[in-house]
């Protein structure tokens, strides 16, 4: 039977209501179609850098999506310490914005390659 790669608006809106995450966030806003890209491909065994996170204040400091994507996907990753600024207000997972419309890569140059597979890919692929 193959894995399920891909990821759905309701499935992703029960994980983020019922979760149980161990960090927290000073992001206000996330993009549903970058962590269903991320998620996808984790499932066909790509894994695209450890998470950052500040002990201190058990925040994720870099890689929101990515945290968010791997725990739906079940994979194994690591996290690094990081540090925060003394400013920094963590917010709950659950009480995110959720953007479902836009794709931000799309907008960003630097990041359109990552809306399609191709080659670049493949240095990710875990071995």
């Amino acid at each position: 039977m193959e894995a399920k790669n891909e990821l759905t608006k309701q499935e992703f809106q029960n994980f983020m209501e019922s979760y149980k995450f161990g960090f927290k966030t000073i992001q206000k806003k996330i993009c549903f179609h970058i962590i269903k890209r991320i998620y996808s491909r984790c499932k066909r065994n790509y894994y695209f850098k450890d998470i950052k996170a500040c002990y201190n204040k058990m925040i994720i400091v870099e890689g929101n999506h990515r945290y968010i994507a791997y725990l739906l996907a079940g994979i194994e990753f690591s996290i690094i310490e990081s540090s925060s600024n003394n400013s920094d207000n963590p917010l709950e997972y659950s009480n995110l914005a959720i953007d479902f419309d836009n794709d931000w890569d799309v907008h960003l140059y630097k990041n359109r390659r990552f809306i399609f597979d191709g080659e670049w890919l493949e240095e990710f692929k875990r071995k």
